[in-house]
């Protein structure tokens, strides 16, 4: 029997970016796909063996096996309480979304509340309001972590033999895709407090590997908060309509539609809008559906406006920086173990790794495997000195009378990252960039005040924040080509000598080291299944 606790920074119930609701569930593939099926199946989407514009996926053998367990994973969501089918009891798939790849419309809005009552059912030890600090290592392996409580401000010691990172993916380096009030503009496509890189920032201190930090998604958005999100605009085969100011009908599919959009922006042909005036009926109505699952008060907004999405166009943001998504993240193999012993990663927070279908199907398959490791595992041997650097670390704020508030810190790196990195991001701009961000870790992080335990939070939130961004820089900085979501100015064509390569960084005695290396093929054989 294995002891599990979760520790969450939000309450279960509604924590992550799957929150507030999800509208689709991507990684359907059929049950029973071989490795071979899998290598088939991604020559005919036209990715090869790559993902997101010949940026290869960080570890084949574990994509293979998040998406030949998918079905099966469905299975135990199901049995957990989780409801995965349509009004009508049965599923809806979903034609043409995600580069064709399988996926389910399902309409989510309790998905969080329901997977929350089946956790606390089976037993497992939940710390709510509780945000971890950092690992504790012994001997090159995780044996425990370090962590606040949101709320009271206890400093809390949790000793384990291992630990499962599944904190999402990273975006608050840079400012939202969709505008909103307010001084901070925390308004992220995902929500705010889980994409705040934690998970990330904490393996990277600890010596884990990170992987394609320089794969910043230029996304788009809508320009206001007008009831469909981005995602919607390609949905069930029936594509929205992509177009100029005055009209002209344009296409921006793949990863250089945004290298498109900038060309046409220079010859003034934007701003760009999408229309959904021409599809069906019973399409809006479906999206109607699940998009009162992702931002319900989205539509009294638009009716208040005036503002018809059946008729009406959105405005589509510009191509900048908004998000690190899919490609970038914490290197973990085929069996979702990280490069240090004991820590495993799932979910959006793992390098190639994206979707809630994703993170589901990789958190069944570490809890079947982990048990061994545990069983096997010594006893964790906690260094004292350890669990008081973190100690002060972490509490350090609360002593700050007359310091820096931590969102007008995370403010300033999302203003650096926004002009020196994205989208005009050169030698020069990255070199300014990171000599301002190691100003502001000098000079201003150590002034971070906390007038509460909640932000207190906040400042750890920046801390990670900082360290991911800077990874980000250095990895931008090293990749001196354009492919994928990583876009360089000065050198705007791939470099053949880079093909296939990923990169690679972890700290060694507190140095930054980023190496470039070969993806690895699928490590079983071409006839294995996953028997589940």
């Amino acid at each position: 029997m294995v002891k599990v606790t979760l520790a969450e920074k939000a309450k279960i119930e509604r924590s992550g970016t799957s929150g507030q609701g999800i509208d689709h569930y991507g990684g359907a593939f059929p049950r029973g796909m071989t490795p071979k099926d899998f290598t088939e199946i991604l020559e005919e989407l036209g990715r090869e063996s790559a993902f997101y514009g010949g940026v290869p996926y960080s570890n084949l053998t574990r994509i293979y096996r998040q998406y030949a367990n998918g079905y099966w994973a469905i299975e135990e969501l199901e049995k957990l309480g989780v409801t995965m089918r349509w009004t009508d009891g049965e599923f809806r798939p979903i034609k043409n979304f995600g580069g064709g790849s399988p996926f389910l419309r399902v309409h989510w809005v309790n998905v969080k509340p329901e997977m929350a009552a089946g956790v606390r059912k089976r037993g497992v030890n939940v710390l709510d309001r509780t945000m971890i600090v950092d690992f504790l290592t012994n001997n090159g392996a995780v044996v425990g972590a370090t962590a606040v409580n949101s709320r009271t401000g206890e400093f809390i010691v949790i000793r384990t033999k291992a630990i499962v990172v599944a904190t999402g993916m990273f975006a608050r380096c840079y400012n939202p895709e969709q505008p909103c009030p307010g001084r901070y503009k925390f308004r992220y496509h995902c929500c705010p407090a889980a994409v705040s890189g934690d998970g990330g920032a904490m393996a990277y201190r600890a010596g884990a590997e990170l992987s394609n930090m320089e794969q910043a998604r230029r996304r788009g958005g809508t320009n206001d908060d007008l009831t469909i999100s981005f995602g919607n605009f390609i949905n069930e085969g029936i594509p929205a309509k992509a177009l100029t100011w005055d009209g002209e009908e344009i296409s921006f599919i793949g990863t250089q539609g945004a290298a498109k959009l900038d060309e046409m922006e220079l010859k003034g042909r934007g701003p760009f809008y999408m229309s959904l005036e021409d599809v069906p009926d019973d399409f809006h109505k479906r999206i109607e559906v699940c998009y009162a699952d992702e931002r319900l008060l989205s539509f009294k907004i638009a009716q208040d406006r005036g503002f018809n999405p059946r008729k009406h166009w959105f405005q589509r943001v510009g191509n900048r920086c908004t998000i690190l998504h899919a490609q970038p993240g914490i290197s973990a193999d085929g069996d979702f173990k990280t490069t240090l012993k004991g820590l495993y990663a799932a979910g959006d927070c793992v390098a190639g790794s994206h979707d809630v279908a994703n993170a589901a199907t990789a958190g069944f398959l570490v809890g079947d495997s982990i048990r061994t490791y545990v069983n096997g595992a010594a006893e964790p041997v906690i260094d004292e000195a350890q669990v008081e650097s973190q100690k002060e670390t972490a509490l350090a704020p609360l002593a700050v009378k007359d310091g820096t508030d931590p969102m007008e810190l995370e403010m300033s790196v999302r203003g650096l990252c926004d002009q020196y990195v994205c989208p005009n991001r050169g030698e020069g701009t990255l070199r300014e960039g990171l000599r301002r961000m190691g100003s502001l870790r000098r000079v201003f992080l150590p002034q971070l005040m906390a007038k509460n335990p909640h932000y207190l939070m906040r400042a750890l939130e920046v801390r990670n924040i900082m360290e991911m961004a800077e990874a980000h820089m250095r990895a931008c900085l090293e990749r001196r080509e354009t492919r994928g979501y990583h876009f360089r100015r000065d050198y705007p064509e791939a470099d053949p000598k880079w093909e296939g390569m990923l990169t690679y960084q972890r700290l060694e005695n507190g140095k930054p080291v980023l190496e470039m290396r070969k993806q690895a093929p699928i490590a079983l054989p071409d006839d294995h299944k996953e028997e589940r």
